[in-house]
């Protein structure tokens, strides 16, 4: 199987960018299988060979032609259900046809263990009716046989030792291909599973995610605690107005994989990102007491981060940074596209410590302020809250913080 699998793109020949990732897993396997059988069909062809029997090899390579041509049909239409109806049919055809050159079914009866092939096959690539459908077919195909076997019968064409060695011959390689088939078809499954996770853990925290793959309908949980940060990129409309688009959307990779990176290192879970600005909290989807002080050190990095990144004019990005705690509720919206959202008073606060902040410096709320304040220096501030009124909140100048940077 390492072999085939090693054919790679070759096997996506039929696949179509609008494919389920199911589909695209029976289509490859479809693909391997035809591989298979075309080598199993050499294999075969070269037994009879060293007996002079020639009509038997003819046989055998007129149906390697035909698979070759499905695969490249299949390449062309991208249609499964065809291409495996025409290795089936192609297949059970060359069985009867087969049954001339070799004395007819009694000396020659081994050859249909490969018609097994044909309902297996049919169930793995298109379901279990497409099964069912090519069991009465191959039952057909086998009542054919039966009823022109008087009329091809012959005295048998090869010592009773070869005939014995070529019936094993059939039951090795049908039971290969078989056996290849189920296992190829079991690991792109697994494979296609892999990615699938590791698409949903880029949206989803792995808990969440693992929740929402055990069933769980409806994910909401509430947290009595937690703290929320919002920063925004200072002056980036403008400057993305004055740029190409491909060097806007660049510049934010750079920045927001920065912080990617950062909310993974201090154990902070992002929740999204909305234009130029980034949303991240501490405390969800699994509590932790020092949250807030997460949070600030997140923050503070996250400052770091964007300082060394240059404008076009030369100046240093700055980033305007808001910080609140308090409860919150989280949870997963959406049945297509997930998404991990928050929402609550601390939610709110954050968004309006952001809005109202300084270029630069980290504003926090007071809820934030009171479990850090042994930690770092804070100057405070009055501010007009919008839907709140006056609050003192507490700035907090990165630059002046004795920072320890890894210097990875």
């Amino acid at each position: 199987m390492r072999g085939i699998d090693r054919l790679g793109p070759f096997l996506d020949v039929g696949a179509d960018p609008a494919d389920e990732p199911d589909l695209r897993v029976r289509k490859r396997t479809a693909v391997a299988t035809a591989l298979l059988l075309i080598v199993a069909t050499l294999v075969f062809a070269a037994a009879y060979i060293p007996y002079g029997i020639v009509n038997v090899t003819v046989i055998a390579l007129a149906q390697i032609a035909a698979f070759a041509a499905a695969i490249v049909l299949f390449a062309r239409t991208r249609r499964l259900g065809p291409f495996v109806g025409m290795l089936i049919a192609v297949g059970l055809t060359l069985l009867i046809v087969n049954l001339v050159p070799t004395a007819g079914l009694s000396s020659s009866s081994s050859g249909f263990v490969w018609a097994v092939l044909a309902p297996v096959g049919a169930v793995l690539f298109l379901g279990p009716r497409a099964g069912r459908r090519s069991l009465v077919v191959v039952l057909f195909v086998f009542a054919v046989t039966v009823a022109i076997d008087p009329f091809v019968q012959g005295p048998p064409t090869l010592p009773a030792s070869v005939r014995t060695v070529l019936i094993a011959v059939n039951f090795a390689l049908a039971t290969a291909v078989a056996l290849a088939m189920v296992v190829f078809i079991d690991g792109e499954r697994v494979r296609a599973k892999a990615e699938s996770d590791a698409l949903l853990l880029n949206v989803l925290p792995r808990s969440i995610a693992d929740r929402l793959k055990a069933g769980e309908a409806v994910i909401a949980d509430h947290y009595d605690s937690v703290t929320v940060l919002f920063s925004d990129l200072c002056d980036f409309t403008p400057l993305a107005a004055a740029d190409t688009p491909a060097h806007v959307v660049a510049l934010l990779n750079e920045i927001f994989s920065q912080f990617d990176a950062l909310a993974e290192r201090h154990g902070v879970e992002k929740i999204k990102t909305i234009g130029d600005s980034y949303m991240v909290v501490g405390g969800v989807p699994e509590p932790r007491g020092d949250h807030a002080t997460a949070i600030v050190e997140m923050a503070i990095a996250m400052h770091a981060a964007v300082s060394s990144i240059k404008r076009p004019d030369g100046a240093p990005l700055q980033i305007r940074t808001g910080i609140a705690t308090g409860p919150a509720v989280a949870g997963v919206i959406g049945q297509r596209k997930f998404s991990y959202d928050l929402w609550g008073d601390a939610v709110n606060v954050a968004s309006r410590m952001e809005s109202t902040g300084i270029p630069g410096l980290i504003q926090l709320s007071p809820s934030t302020w009171r479990l850090c304040a042994d930690r770092y220096r804070f100057s405070p501030r009055q501010v007009e809250v919008k839907g709140i009124g006056p609050m003192t909140t507490y700035l907090l100048d990165p630059a002046a913080v004795a920072l320890m940077v890894d210097p990875s």
